[in-house]
């Protein structure tokens, strides 16, 4: 009898040990699963880009794809980090009439997707994109439908300095590369603060008019941008009192004729003329005898806005090479320092990784410096 009882405590006993451990592993299992789902949460990389959309990417992105219009500001941005070129998939419109920049820059652009400036949701959604890269503006007619398809979309706002700021901040995420993000800032504050610490004390500010020249159909246009767009603020930053900019409203480009312009008569007049060749457009301007009897024609202050692929006006990365310039040009005693040819050449060195050869190949001979 005792034996029997000894056989039942010790079957007790290890039933008891056995339900133990089960337990505890099942514990550890589950104490581990729930480490895993915390440590999947922790790498989840959380994007809010310039319009306040979220983005939760479960890595950094592999394939990025840009489209749309303005594309050129988008990969202008994208193209400043080193991961760039393995990471972008489908590339878009990138051509102002004056060459392909990011094929420039891009040694495997040829294996690239190309989408033109009207691409829709279907032919991104055939580059396969695990992140898609657009122009705020493009938000509803374009990144609504292809976040539809359950594709993360991301918006570069690219309007100003500010903006330039937050999106390159937003791209260090992306990339996976937030020290690249913050180089950039500091290139840009850095010959930003330059230019206005010694603009800001001016007494008297030079009046400015800026204009694109635009022909359609035989007809030429100039035009002037609003109060808040990135032309009248490089004139700003530059130490230029923007003529124009008390007297135009609207979102857009204005039409302003030459009475106007003869009423504003401004010490110096900057043309830009995207797709056309802007220096004989100036050419033609300062041998005009309309255009002689402002105060900028007779001194010989019309000037054609630097272009290399692109102007140098535009919101496009090179706006902070556009506001060196001016400044240079409206105040050259305030500058002497300032060696434009040589600025331009550590922009494209430090920011595209361009060396010697192909910045004089493709930026200085298009500047004709």
């Amino acid at each position: 009898m005792e034996l029997i009882m000894r056989k039942y405590i010790l079957s007790v006993l290890f039933i008891l040990l056995a339900t133990a451990l089960f337990s505890a592993g099942r514990t550890e299992n589950a104490a581990a699963a729930e480490a895993d789902k915390g440590d999947s949460v922790k790498n989840v990389i959380e994007i809010t880009d310039s319009t306040g959309n979220r983005v939760a990417l479960e890595k950094i992105p592999e394939r990025i794809t840009f489209a749309g219009r303005a594309s050129i500001m988008v990969a202008d941005a994208l193209y400043m980090f080193p991961e760039a070129s393995k990471r972008i998939v489908g590339v878009g419109f990138t051509n102002q009439g004056n060459g392909n920049f990011t094929a420039a820059i891009d040694p495997t652009y040829k294996d690239k997707v190309y989408l033109d400036k009207s691409a829709g949701v279907e032919q991104i959604a055939r580059t396969r994109p695990d992140l898609v890269i657009l122009k705020s503006y493009l938000k509803k007619s374009l990144g609504k439908p292809v976040q539809e398809l359950g594709i993360p979309v991301l918006y570069m706002g690219l309007e100003n300095p500010r903006q330039y700021e937050d999106d390159f901040r937003v791209l260090g995420k992306v990339f996976g590369n937030p020290e690249r993000a913050e180089e950039i800032i500091a290139f840009y504050r850095n010959l930003q603060d330059r230019i206005v610490k010694r603009t800001e004390k001016l007494e008297k500010k030079p009046k400015v008019l800026f204009v694109y020249h635009s022909s359609k159909g035989g007809e030429t246009a100039f035009n002037v941008p609003p109060k808040n767009w990135i032309q009248t603020g490089m004139v700003e930053m530059a130490g230029g009192d923007p003529v124009w900019a008390d007297d135009v409203s609207g979102n857009g480009w204005t039409r302003v004729n030459l009475e106007q312009i003869a009423v504003w008569n401004p010490d110096y007049v900057f043309v830009a003329a995207y797709k056309q060749n802007v220096k004989a457009i100036v050419k033609k301007l300062l041998e005009s005898k309309q255009w002689e009897n402002l105060n900028a024609g007779k001194n010989g202050r019309i000037f054609p806005f630097p272009e290399d692929f692109y102007s140098w006006d535009q919101p496009d990365s090179r706006w902070i090479l556009g506001a060196a310039w001016l400044a240079r040009t409206i105040s050259p005693d305030l500058f002497k320092d300032f060696n434009i040819e040589a600025i331009a050449e550590k922009f494209y060195k430090e920011l595209y990784f361009m060396d010697d050869s192909v910045y004089k190949r493709e930026i200085k001979s298009r500047l004709g410096w």
